[in-house]
């Protein structure tokens, strides 16, 4: 349910979204090249050893969920463009040390080091950063130890502490007292009675581990159970309200100023003036195969449309036809278009 302070969206904003949506699903829904969504990740060609199968994934395999986690958590403050170049850049053997639970704890309990040993410890006592000379991992706490996280934080060619990510994404998992990520799910369900407590209760497991945000956390779970945006495979859908899950980056943030946002600005009330303005917009009457209430979707459409960068490396954007398609596009988006074609 909608908080009760949230205001019902204006009509001119309303309007935005669904001409926003159109253009979606016109020109990127369902074509192997949206970013973003369950494709990318099933793509090698785009994510290089990172890949997992649709069928690993239409059947709730736990490695390839852990393997779909690692690489979404690499989702975040630099460009798509430049996280998949640098997925493509890892050899197998190096991503199959980074995408396996059971290899990543292991590695922890045979480490002498107790800050890597928790979450906690990970967050609040390892210092992994990188030496801004050579680039390699370093820690002041055991600086001639030969750690995985100093290996991985290079592998993964991100800010000093991100070989953290990994393996604090295995032990949240077995810090939810689970096995893998499957039993975490079912776990959830037979602690929360309803669907939309369970996916609340399901983003704050995975949030638990180092730099998962709600929107890595979000991008994550709505990829496993989305069915509009899987392409057939969406394991968790059943059970959980897939339609809280909603990613609010910095491009869906443009696209909400664009239409006079002025809500409060934590993650929850952004996600709920999508949700409210996704409740506006009967999808079902634009495609017949959607669910007629998708906020995932609607948020899918803004972020493409606003990042210039994406439209950029796709071939098919209709920024690459240019003013012929400009001179066609509506009004509502034109003006809001980041790469539209002047005169």
């Amino acid at each position: 349910m909608p908080s009760p302070s949230l205001r019902r969206p204006r009509p001119s904003q309303v309007r935005a979204a669904e001409a926003v949506v159109r253009w979606y699903l016109e020109r990127h829904f369902g074509t192997p090249s949206d970013p973003g969504v369950i494709g990318m990740f099933c793509d090698e060609s785009r994510v290089g050893a990172f890949a997992i199968s649709h069928a690993d994934l239409r059947s709730g395999d736990a490695d390839a969920l852990f393997r779909l986690l690692v690489a979404t958590t690499m989702f975040q403050r630099r460009q798509d463009v430049q996280i998949l170049r640098i997925l493509r850049g890892i050899s197998a053997a190096d991503a199959l040390e980074l995408t396996s639970q059971r290899r990543l704890l292991r590695l922890v309990d045979q480490h002498a080091c107790s800050r890597m040993r928790s979450t906690e410890a990970l967050a609040e006592e390892c210092d992994l950063a990188k030496d801004p000379r050579t680039r390699l991992g370093r820690c002041r706490a055991n600086p001639s130890a030969a750690c995985h996280l100093k290996r991985h934080t290079v592998l993964l060619k991100r800010y000093g502490h991100f070989g953290k990510v990994p393996t604090s994404l295995a032990l949240m998992v077995r810090e939810a007292g689970a096995l893998d990520l499957p039993a975490v799910r079912r776990s959830v369900l037979r602690q929360e009675k309803d669907p939309a407590a369970r996916a609340r209760a399901l983003e704050v497991t995975l949030s638990r581990a180092w730099r998962v945000s709600q929107k890595i956390a979000s991008m994550f779970l709505s990829a496993v159970s989305n069915p509009d945006l899987s392409a057939g495979a969406a394991p968790w859908s059943r059970g959980v309200d897939w339609t809280y899950f909603v990613v609010i980056d910095s491009n869906v943030d443009l696209f909400l100023a664009s239409v006079g946002y002025r809500g409060a600005r934590s993650y929850d009330a952004r996600r709920e003036f999508v949700r409210a303005l996704a409740r506006e917009i009967d999808l079902r009457e634009l495609d017949g195969r959607l669910h007629p209430f998708n906020p995932r979707l609607v948020q899918q459409a803004m972020y493409l449309f606003m990042s210039a960068a994406n439209r950029r490396a796709l071939a098919t954007d209709c920024m690459h036809v240019g003013r012929e398609a400009c001179s066609g596009c509506p009004s509502a988006l034109k003006r809001r278009c980041p790469v539209a074609t002047a005169g």
